[in-house]
């Protein structure tokens, strides 16, 4: 016979989870150490299937736990958010949620203007704000785990609908004492033999290959390739001093201590597009209005000229 999972049960589980440690894990949960322990034996045998390798000296996930690890983060959520919907509406306020997807330049500045105005018309609006790559997000897009993803293309897929936001040039983030700093502005061949940092391919192959494919046509060789997850990660290495970095424009609106942002003066400079993706059944009735405001928000925007400025 179906016996759901409990709600109580799943977030004990969870908790052991992150500690892979059941004393630790007692602590964090208020109890003892004997009831945890009965909690995860008979969830194991709820579900069908061991959940931690333990010995004597450690707690492992197996892989069923890594997937309910997963999934039962999904539901707690779900549960928290439906507990706040449900007050709202208690209360007469408007009700509603989005998921959003983005990449980490468009929560720079982008995505907080989109959210800005939206909310001013929907202030009862709850969001849950997902920064991961644009492979991913076509996917969470696909299992109607986001209503909206904001990222680069292509968007291939016939199931979702994809509009372009905008479309913004490389500059150079550089590091603050480096020479090309002292420039307003940089060519192409200025990067001939500097080390340079770049996002790893697995997690933009868009933007890495159109960036590495215009230091070809302008014969330009990177001394050295550092390469990092995320943009945060690059933008360490140049504030590091180690190398400089190609940036989307929007980037610059985003001040990183230790490296400064200048403009590329070449004519054939690419320019990175931003697009805004959904699935085409629509499930949630505030996915078409967000898309519309962001549409009309990223027309709109314009990257400060104060970002470039040569300081002192």
């Amino acid at each position: 016979m179906y016996s759901p999972l409990e709600l109580r049960v799943l977030s004990s589980f969870l908790v052991l989870a992150d500690e892979l440690n059941f004393t630790r894990a007692a602590r964090r949960l208020n109890m003892t150490q004997p009831p945890l322990s009965l909690q995860i034996k008979q969830l194991e045998a709820q579900v069908g299937a061991q959940l931690f390798e333990r010995t004597k000296r450690s707690v492992r996930l197996t892989p069923a736990g890594q997937v309910l690890r997963a999934e039962a983060g999904k539901l707690l959520d779900i549960e928290h958010r439906a507990r706040q919907m449900v007050g709202q509406a208690g209360r007469g306020e408007d009700v509603g949620h989005l998921g959003i997807g983005l990449t980490a330049i468009s929560a720079v500045e982008l995505v907080p203007n989109m959210l800005r105005r939206f909310s001013a018309d929907r202030p009862g609006v709850l969001y849950s704000l997902r920064e991961t790559s644009s492979e991913s997000m076509i996917q969470s897009l696909l299992n109607n785990e986001l209503d909206v993803a904001i990222l680069r293309p292509p968007v291939t897929d016939p199931r979702l609908q994809a509009r372009r936001l905008m479309s913004e040039p490389y500059v150079l983030a550089v590091p603050q004492h480096h020479p090309l700093a002292a420039r307003p502005k940089v060519q192409a061949r200025d990067l001939h033999g500097e080390s340079l940092a770049v996002l790893e391919r697995r997690f933009g192959q868009y933007a890495h290959d159109q960036m590495m494919t215009w230091l070809a046509e302008h014969n330009v060789v990177p001394a050295r390739l550092h390469d990092g997850a995320r943009h945060h990660a690059v933008m360490s290495i140049v504030a590091a001093g180690i190398a400089v970095a190609l940036v989307p424009a929007s980037a610059a609106a985003q001040p990183v201590r230790g490296a400064v942002f200048r403009r590329l003066a070449d004519r054939d400079v690419p320019a990175l597009e931003l697009w805004v993706a959904f699935h085409k059944e629509i499930g949630n009735p505030m996915t078409l209005p967000f898309v519309e405001q962001a549409l009309e928000s990223a027309a709109a925007y314009k990257v400060d000229a104060a970002c470039f400025a040569m300081g002192e």
